[in-house]
């Protein structure tokens, strides 16, 4: 019976529609002034995925212990690099994501990552 319980590995390439795909990932050691759902369609502009907003996916994650540089929020965004996101688009749009949450009452750290959709690869295991 212990057998059944064995997560069964699931490896599959990214099949994804050939559009944006932020994750945006906000941690914090204490409760936000503002909500996910709150922040959504701001961060949506702000990402260039207005028309498109269910692309999109914020979390806000509770945090026990974090090294900081003095900021209240650690923002990790990871989006798919496409030609129009170069690196002036990029650093401008980290900026407006940390002057939304100052905006909120939080001194953020925003890090962004551009990934390659073709060298994507997704795995997930489900226990049954």
């Amino acid at each position: 019976q212990a057998a059944s319980l064995a997560p069964r590995p699931t490896f599959c390439r990214s099949r994804a529609p050939k559009r944006a795909m932020p994750l945006v990932k906000i941690f914090s050691r204490r409760t936000l002034n503002v909500s996910a759902t709150a922040l959504h369609k701001s961060l949506a502009e702000i990402w260039g995925v207005q028309a498109t907003p269910q692309v999109m996916k914020v979390l806000c994650l509770p945090v026990t212990d974090e090294s900081t540089l003095g900021e209240d929020v650690y923002v990790d965004v990871r989006a798919k690099a496409k030609p129009e996101r170069t690196p002036e688009v990029v650093q401008k749009a980290s900026e407006e994501t940390a002057a939304l949450m100052a905006k909120h009452g939080h001194a953020a750290n925003v890090r962004v990552e551009l990934y390659e959709p073709s060298l994507q690869y997704s795995a997930a295991s489900i226990v049954e």
